[in-house]
Parts: C-alpha cells; structure tokens; sequence
C-alpha cells in the first residue's frame, strides 16, 4: 500500500504540472520578436511615401534657429510615418514632417511632430531613443554599403522643457555634442516643433552643391503615459536597422533654393 500511494502521488504531481503548464500556455502574452513588423494594411492611412527628400541648399539665405519656423515655408517636406512597431499607424498619436536645407557651413533639420502626449526626455542624448526624441540620418557616400562609413552620421535632437524652447540635448553617433549643435524646441498641445543647426565639421562635409545625391533616414521615438519608447517610425527603413546599416537609408538630392524661389516668383 506504502508503494501503491507513492505511484498514486507521483501520478497526481505529473497530471498537476500538465494543468498548471496548459493554463500558462493559455493566458500567456504573445511573444513578439522586435523589430516588430505590423501588417501591411497597417500603412493604409499613412499615404505614399515620397520617393526621395529634399535639401534645399542656398549660399545666401540661412534659417535662424530661434523657435520661429517661417523660414521653413514652402518648402517639400517628408512625411515620417513607416511604423517599425508600435502598432498601426495613427496620425492623430504621432506623425511628422521632416523638411532639411543647408548653406556652405550647415545642415539644418525641421521636424514638426505630432504627439497626443507630448513628453519632456530627461535621458542623455545617448539614450534620449528610450523617449520622445527625433533622429536625422545622413550621408554624402551613395554607393552601396552597410556599415558607416566616415561620412555617415546619426543626429538625434532631444526635447527637454515645455516651456524654455533652449532646453534641449543632441547627440552625433550616440556621442553627446550639446555644446555644439544649436537646436530650438517648442511644444504645443499636440506635439513639437525642432529645428537645429549641424555643423559640416561634425558631419565630415565640405560642402553640398545643388543636384548632388545624399542618404539619408528620418525617426521618431514615441514614449507614453511616462513610460519609455511605445512606437518607433521611420520614413524609409520598415526595420530597426537604420543605426548600423546605411543601406537601409533611402535617396535624397540637393535642390539649388535660390532657383526655386526665383522660379516661384515668376
């Protein structure tokens, strides 16, 4: 009898750990593994992307980074709505649009978002990907090639207050350079509004001329409800691989600004 209810036990543990597993297997989340792709018709609200962006290059005007965004005006922008995860897209939780120029010592980024909950980063720009925060990805060298080469660079542009527009933290290749990056953010109830200065020091350009090609990619970090990143987008990459792979960046092309104007006028 002793061994008969050794055997009964052992019988009752083994049948107790079958059910305990089955409800785990039922009520567990489903894993996905990131980079998480949605569905196709996840992008049926975003719009065609465009094909290329542009650069609008002048030798005599310059965008003064002040918080205020008329000189951007106009000008062909692109639209940062390629969900790498985090969902469908929703325009009215986030959306961008990017817009860049440059004159002999600049590049100059624009990006307004919107953002149904607008947060303040406090990480290092370093890290500033784990909240609200936008990175430019740019790069003189078209020929094909994954890893950076030494005219490949990341900017991520971190917005730090809601209300001191000057408050902010910008890092190159995950290096912090808030001293030499001049940025300017304001928020609204809907998102914010960045534009920046990089210097072609820090981007090893000497400089752009109208009808050259570029790379380049565009990214939103989405962060939520004081939580970290919830949603990450891109304007050309559909994976998270824009910071180590440059041949996932898309096509760009210097535009001569002072000709458009003049064209514009006519």
């Amino acid at each position: 009898m002793k061994k008969q209810g050794f055997v009964f036990a052992g019988l009752m543990s083994a049948a107790m750990m079958v059910l305990f597993s089955s409800c785990l297997t039922i009520h567990a989340k489903k894993i996905v593994e990131a980079p998480y792709l949605p569905p196709e018709e996840a992008y049926a609200d975003a719009g065609e992307q465009e094909k290329n962006f542009k650069v609008y290059y002048s030798g005599s005007k310059s965008p003064v980074i002040d918080g205020e965004f008329n000189e951007w005006e106009g000008l062909d922008g692109i639209h940062v709505r390629r969900m790498v995860y985090g969902g469908m897209f929703n325009p009215e939780n986030t959306d961008g649009l990017f817009k860049v120029r440059a004159d002999d010592s600049f590049v100059y980024i624009y990006a307004d978002i919107i953002d149904d909950q607008p947060q303040e980063n406090k990480f290092p720009a370093p890290q500033a990907w784990r909240d609200d925060s936008i990175e430019f990805f740019f790069g003189t060298d078209t020929g094909y090639h994954t890893f950076y080469k030494a005219t490949d660079h990341r900017v991520r542009i971190v917005p730090q207050s809601k209300s001191n527009k000057s408050a902010y933290d910008v890092s190159v290749n995950d290096v912090s350079m808030s001293g030499s990056i001049k940025s300017a953010v304001v928020y609204n109830e809907h998102g914010y509004t960045i534009e920046a200065a990089i210097p072609f020091s820090l981007m090893s350009i000497k400089k752009l001329k109208p009808k050259q090609k570029v790379r380049g990619d565009f990214q939103i970090n989405d962060a939520d409800e004081g939580k970290e990143r919830a949603r990450l987008i891109h304007w050309n990459s559909a994976k998270d691989n824009t910071y180590v792979d440059a041949s996932s960046w898309g096509d760009g092309v210097v535009v001569d600004l002072d000709a458009e104007l003049e064209a514009d006028d006519e």
